[in-house]
């Protein structure tokens, strides 16, 4: 038999800092992959992730002054199988020049958004040898 994890968080595709337009395309992709889709406002980029997949044990943050005017868009509760289809299916309808995206992870899960997207732009740099 197997067991359940109660309250376990859905899946998800997370975006921030996506204008009307793209969020739309965003919207087409989740429909087709049977995802959510959660819209971050701007006041989030100061909310640790865990808290914006909807994991247990994350609490609001009290300053909802943080804005970042970068482009994010985060996986979560995917396998990696949902996750490389979303992605094929992101590329195919012109959303694949996204530098940003990551899993949700135990790691990341504690970082707020702001943080995690410092993070993602030094990997991003790194793989394509821009901080020279």
């Amino acid at each position: 038999m197997k067991s359940r994890i109660m309250n376990a968080p859905k899946q998800q595709l997370l975006i921030y800092g996506f204008d009307d337009e793209t969020t739309k395309r965003f919207r087409a992709v989740a429909e087709r992959m049977k995802t959510e889709l959660s819209v971050l406002p701007p006041e989030s980029a100061g909310e640790q992730v865990g808290f914006l997949a909807g994991f247990a044990g994350f609490s609001p943050k009290a300053d909802k002054t943080a804005h970042d005017p970068r482009q994010c868009v985060i996986f979560s509760c995917m396998d990696g199988k949902k996750l490389g289809r979303t992605v094929d299916d992101m590329r195919a309808n012109g959303l694949g020049g996204i530098p940003l995206k990551a899993a949700v992870t135990s790691v990341n899960q504690k970082m707020t958004l702001s943080e995690l997207m410092d993070e993602l732009e030094k990997e991003h740099r790194i793989m394509h040898r821009e901080d020279k």
